[in-house]
């Protein structure tokens, strides 16, 4: 079965109707592609606030060119001079002016009013560079101020400690609450093993075995006796 594609879009529109109905096409979207893809959204009323401090686990920005202090193409320059690859799509009242977007690689653009016809275009033009640009499997973490995406090879384990759940990736960590049951059903990859009944382990980033150790960046992690011979099993099957 094919994972659950999960998006994280950015809609930037100082217009708080204009981002409402864009929002609602969005919405519409992810019920229609149910079970295939959950997009999360957030909403910014200026381009400077999007980019200040910025934030690259968005794997897309619907922006709208006519906004003060900072406009929309002055902000998808301001992206790529920050080093990102985020998609980029424009949103307009004039068509002839996104045409200026594509000096910053923009991917699509949505005439004003939105149209769901269109927002489902740029949406479906977003999933495809995704999936066969990156190639690379993401999940979306809540967390206590949203929400956060999360590229799966990233993560290199998982623990849960009383109520809370803590994501270690190459980057940061990320802390929220979830059932480790649900994780791994989430997460859908062989190549996460439990260890113990609180840790989920990424194999690609073990350092060693010990005993009952298993070592990761140093640090040291308990394998359950009940759970060693099936966890060997997997690391040794990993590297056949």
């Amino acid at each position: 079965m094919k994972q659950m594609l999960n998006l994280k879009i950015a809609i930037v529109d100082d217009n708080e109707n204009d981002s409402s109905l864009l929002g609602e096409a969005i919405a519409k979207f992810n019920e229609a592609h149910k079970g295939l893809v959950n997009i999360a959204v957030e909403y910014f009323s200026r381009g400077i606030l999007f980019v200040e401090p910025f934030n690259e686990t968005f794997d897309a920005v619907f922006l709208d060119i006519d906004m003060p202090v900072m406009n929309g193409l002055e902000t998808a320059k301001k992206i790529r001079e920050l080093g990102s690859d985020m998609n980029i799509l424009f949103v307009t009242n004039y068509a002839s002016l996104a045409i200026d977007g594509y000096g910053v690689d923009a991917l699509d653009f949505v005439v004003k009013p939105v149209k769901y016809e269109d927002v489902s275009r740029a949406i479906e033009k977003v999933i495809a560079k995704v999936q066969n640009e990156t190639g690379e499997d993401k999940i979306v973490i809540r967390v206590k101020n949203g929400y956060r995406t999360v590229k799966v090879n990233s993560i290199k384990y998982i623990e849960v400690n009383t109520h809370d759940v803590f994501y270690y990736t190459s980057n940061e960590t990320y802390r929220t609450r979830e059932v480790l049951k649900d994780i791994e059903k989430n997460l859908n990859n062989p190549s996460f093993v439990k260890c113990s009944s609180s840790y989920l382990i990424n194999l690609d980033y073990v350092d060693a075995i010990d005993k009952d150790d298993v070592r990761i960046d140093g640090k040291r992690i308990k394998i359950a006796r009940t759970r060693k011979k099936e966890f060997l099993k997997a690391f040794l099957n990993k590297y056949k």
